[in-house]
């Protein structure tokens, strides 16, 4: 529930700057006297309402999907704490989900109403959220706990200590990954007085140790109507919106006591700091931090352009440093605050690099960053990119209801707007000017990851920027009309409009197509496109060759470099992903519908005309090695690994192949560490060069979109691109099932590993079953209600609420899809995770066992398989709600035969289930007695 500092490779991310735009028309809503609110201002199609206790309401309607956000967010985060505090913002974020006046569990309650729920914590905000499918009750119901809980939460002390531990597991969480840890310790050693200095998640011992009577001063102090804001954004009903907040915040009374002003300045920093790590595991890295200016500035943007530029492939790192061998990867980020923050960018190191090649690194990439040259070229792709993700986003209700948060917390939600129209307007000057005043050897702090002579010249103290004058005349920009006709997302109305089609591939039947032409928000397309190969047998030693390839697809083509690709992607405002495996290769993609007959030609010459080339492959090959060096040390993924072993170990003598177990090297086998680091070592570009022309081709497939699409023009110019490509082996299907011998694997001994404060838990139960089967509505019903969904489940209550022993705990159950095109087999199994302190080991495994045991003999009442038949369908309607999702559930029902009445069939069976046969699954396949259990961490 906290928003982690994240540093490099997968763990930084360039600034997210998620926005929404919502077009339509600009109405004023008519507000009765007596509700006290006034309407304040209105911006790009944003509705602002004030009440008189200070109270503010954000309405942004978007009737684009048939789902609601509610996001309220107020001005404290753990920036506000103080010493003894630290962590206060995000154990309150925890608390409040714990019993207000009148509502004793609300996670139980959300959950109930099928909506997905979270807050969050970061240095200026604490956020409260739920996105769920339209209804009325339920957003009557959010609003109204919303309102009860700024000032009604009892935050018992009983509360306290049962969630103190569930907390720390999560700090502990954080404490295992080195990335996570190096960052914190560096805005430690950058930051001496400001509250921005000390991680969101707070001190372990001011953690375990507030007294719950301060932890209630700091929630009556900062929890207040004057200090938060609501946003509603989605579907829903404008008059009961308002009616419905002024009645539920108008009563909550405003504190006669003025919110407390922030005052502590950071200083300019006056020399370089340095911090080295020393940790167990993971790959080393160099990482640098320089102070900025606030995101208030409008000099950020230029920030916001420049990390952008640092982090690209293109960018300035990329070429100085990774290309040329210094490290793997690179990374950059700006972090946007309302008072002076940071710009991160860092490198991580190849596998076996020692103290001094790291320093070496380090120097490099300081002097990398004080001496930027930026070119045109590179400023102007950074500006593309971050415009486009935050074009992307304006589409998404979603987003733009929790986006608003980080603007909200900065001190006027209308930044979020100006931020975009600020960094259209930034130029190389810009860039560079911004570069030359805080990329600065006295404003610098060198993190490493291991294991002045004179006084230099200091960036200036950034001034104090006056929002409300900065923005006294902005108005945004002028939304153009474009109403989006009505689709209603039913079984019925979407095979109706569904139009299936098939690709020729060299006269044989080939690519299977279907289409859902439907009115999208700024006529996009959304698509998933699924191509197959191989067969187990000629798949034999395949597989780290077959899950490489898909990242190479987007590394360049016979006539294009990988920057050229990025590039024409940009050009046609597409976003696409492309991974593979031993199965074959999924593609994903989004664009506007008027460029779609372009993006299927370069996504054409990118299948068939890969360059392969030399540089690249080995770019790729040491990302995959440094993945599996840090795997090597995380727990999740030594536990994964491990119960992977025991179900599907290559069979190396005659009792495993008698056991059923398949032969060294077959697909359907887990490799250990060792293999799959070896296998990548071994491989070679002309094994993908050979695997690509032996098994790609159009001839075994499907491809869904989701849009304003002309279905015979879409079906012409993918016959015309792939009508040629054909796969040189055929492909069959191949399916996995359990070995015989698993009632004489011996129980797992806990894996050690060093120097990590969390362990990881995870445990399986093999069964017989697949989609078809008459018990699996049932059973999964069963199992969601054990754990699959965060909040009101057997085991969420049991393991973290009453016993406190884990942040994360869940179940879920896997079954292969039936199909009589592709058979699926019956190895279907429950699984159960979960994180916990090592000293908890011998009491979490208790715990679980019991829990399990519990319900497969007592089962569910039929009011708790009521709402969870409820929170099902919600979720299942949501599904059809999310084009992505769509998209990938037609093409999974086109590959097996279906459409889209298969998904009825299963809604109908969910609406039947009761407690009886819930209860009657549980009793029949929840059997503790053949679950295999592993966890991994240090025990002492």
């Amino acid at each position: 529930m906290t928003r982690l500092t994240k540093l490099l490779g997968a763990l930084l991310a360039p600034l997210l700057m998620v926005q929404v735009q919502v077009a339509f028309a600009q109405t004023r809503t008519s507000l009765p006297a007596s509700s006290g609110l006034q309407e304040v201002r209105k911006v790009e199609g944003i509705t602002e309402y004030a009440l008189p206790n200070g109270f503010h309401l954000l309405l942004a309607p978007d009737n684009s999907k048939p789902t609601t956000t509610v996001n309220l967010t107020y001005r404290v985060g753990s920036g506000h704490e103080s010493y003894g505090e630290t962590g206060a913002a995000h154990l309150l974020e925890h608390m409040l989900f714990k019993a207000s006046a009148t509502v004793e569990d609300p996670k139980l309650e959300m959950t109930r109403r099928g909506a997905r729920w979270n807050g969050t914590t970061w240095l200026d905000r604490t956020n409260y959220f739920a996105t769920f499918g339209t209804d009325p009750e339920t957003l009557d119901w959010m609003i109204g706990w919303l309102a009860e809980s700024m000032t009604q939460a009892k935050l018992r002390k009983s509360d306290l200590d049962s969630e103190m531990t569930v907390v720390r597991n999560e700090l502990e969480r954080a404490d295992n990954v080195p990335s996570a840890v190096l960052g914190k310790r560096m805005v430690s050693a950058a930051y001496d007085w400001h509250g921005y200095g000390h991680h969101t998640l707070g001190a372990r011992s001011d953690v375990e140790n507030i007294p719950i009577e301060r932890l209630r001063a700091f929630y009556a102090r900062h929890y207040r109507p004057d200090n938060a804001v609501l946003v509603v954004g989605g579907r829903f009903d404008t008059a009961a919106v308002l009616a419905r907040v002024a009645n539920a915040f108008g009563p909550v009374a405003k504190p006669a006591t003025p919110i407390e002003a922030s005052y502590t300045a950071e200083p300019a920093q006056d020399g370089e700091r340095s911090v080295t790590v020393r940790r167990v595991g993971g790959n080393a890295m160099v990482s640098v931090m320089y102070h900025v200016m606030p995101a208030t500035s409008r000099e950020f943007a230029a920030v916001v352009v420049l990390a952008q530029a640092l982090g690209a492939d293109s960018g300035p790192l990329g070429e100085a440093l990774v290309r040329r061998g210094t490290g793997v990867t690179q990374a950059s980020h700006a972090t946007p605050t309302r008072e002076p923050g940071y710009l991160m960018a860092g490198i991580t190191l190849a596998e076996g690099t020692d103290e001094s090649a790291a320093t070496q690194a380090g120097q490099a990439l300081a002097r990398t960053m004080e001496s930027l040259r930026l070119t045109e070229s590179q400023v102007t792709l950074a500006r593309g990119q971050a415009l486009k993700g935050i074009n992307d986003s304006l589409r998404n209700p979603e987003s733009l209801s929790l986006g608003l948060s980080e603007s909200i917390a900065r001190g006027d939600w209308r930044l979020w707007f100006a931020m975009r129209d600020w960094i259209e307007g930034v130029t190389l000057a810009d860039v560079q000017r911004v570069a030359a005043t805080w990329l600065l050897p006295s404003n610098r702090t060198t993190g490493t990851y291991l294991p002045a002579r004179e006084l230099p010249p200091r960036a200036p103290l950034a001034p104090a920027v006056d929002v409300a004058n900065e923005l006294a005349d902005y108005k945004g920009k002028v939304l153009a009309a474009s109403p989006i006709a009505d689709f209603e997302l039913t079984v019925p109305n979407i095979e109706a409009h569904a139009v299936y089609r098939q690709l020729a591939v060299q006269g044989q039947p080939g690519l299977k197509l279907v289409m859902l032409p439907r009115p999208m928000k700024g006529d996009r397309v959304t698509g998933t496109l699924r191509l197959h190969w191989g067969s187990a047998e000629s798949m034999n030693g395949q597989s780290v060759v077959a899950s490489t390839v898909g990242s190479m697809l987007m590394k360049g083509t016979r006539s294009k470099t990988a920057d050229d690709i990025t590039k024409a992607l940009l050009a046609l405002d597409a976003r696409l992903t492309i991974n593979s495996g031993a199965g074959g290769l999924t593609a994903n993609f989004e664009l506007p519908a008027g460029q779609l007959a372009d993006f299927t030609a370069l996504l054409s010459e990118m299948l068939r005309e890969p360059r392969f080339d030399d540089t690249a492959f080995k770019q790729v090959k040491d990302v995959a090695l440094t993945t599996m060096r840090n795997n090597r040390s995380d727990p999740a993924a030594v536990a994964g690994n491990a119960l992977q072993q025991v179900f599907a170990a290559a069979a190396t003598d005659q009792a495993a192949r008698d056991a059923g177990r398949y032969p060294v090297g077959d697909p359907r086998t887990a490799r250990s560490f060792d293999d799959s680091e070896a296998q990548t070592r071994a491989m070679t570009i002309a094994q993908l060069r050979t695997f690509w022309t032996r098994f790609a081709g159009a001839l075994y497939g499907e491809l869904a979109l989701i849009g304003p699409v002309q279905p015979d023009e879409v079906t012409a110019q993918w016959q015309k691109e792939f009508g040629e490509w054909k796969n040189q082996e055929p492909y069959r299907p191949w399916f996995f099932e359990w070995p015989t011998d698993l009632d004489r694997i011996p129980r797992a001994a806990p894996l050690q590993l060093a120097d990590k404060a969390n362990a990881s838990y995870i445990a399986r139960i093999p069964l017989a079953m697949n989609s078809d089967s008459a018990d699996y509505p049932a059973l999964f019903t069963g199992v969601q209600m054990l754990g699959g969904r965060a909040g009101g489940t057997a085991l969420w209550k049991r393991v973290r609420e009453e016993e406190g022993l884990s942040y994360g705990v869940g179940s879920s159950l896997n079954v292969p899809s039936y199909s009589t095109l592709v058979p699926g087999g019956q190895a279907a199994s429950i699984t159960i995770s979960a994180s916990f302190a090592p000293q908890n080991r011998d009491k979490l495994h208790t715990v679980i066992r019991d829990e399990l045991a519990k319900r497969a003999a007592t089962g569910f009442s039929s009011m708790e398989v009521a709402f969870a038949r409820r929170a099902i369908l919600s979720s299942r309607a949501e599904q059809l709600a999310q084009p992505a999702n769509l998209a990938g559930m037609l093409a999974s029902y086109l590959r097996d035969g279906y459409d889209i009445r298969r998904y009825a069939q299963f809604n109908a069976a969910y609406e039947k289930i009761d407690a009886d046969s819930v209860n009657a699954a549980l009793r029949k396949y929840l059997l503790v007695d053949r679950m295999v259990e592993v966890t991994a961490g240090s025990f002492q």
